[in-house]
């Protein structure tokens, strides 16, 4: 996983744990809302990791040139 997706995923994450949490608390009450709440914040992180953004197309375009540019290490020549 590259540097600028682990940084977004964990600011979906940041977003969606609240929802989670407030969800599981709902469910252990009794109340079945939890699921709604669980759902959002299951649809954020989908959202985050499959949805490309018109603000992610740069990065996208860093990724690639810095793919182009630097050779991944053999594990091989240890």
């Amino acid at each position: 996983m590259r540097l600028l997706d682990a940084v977004s995923l964990a600011v979906a994450v940041a977003f969606a744990a609240p929802a989670a949490l407030f969800g599981v608390e709902t469910l252990l009450a009794g109340d079945p809302t939890g699921w709604v709440f669980l759902g959002f914040a299951a649809g954020i992180i989908a959202f985050e990791q499959y949805v490309t953004m018109p603000t992610d197309v740069p990065i996208l375009a860093a990724q690639k040139a810095t793919d182009a540019v630097v050779e991944e290490p053999d594990d091989d020549n240890q």
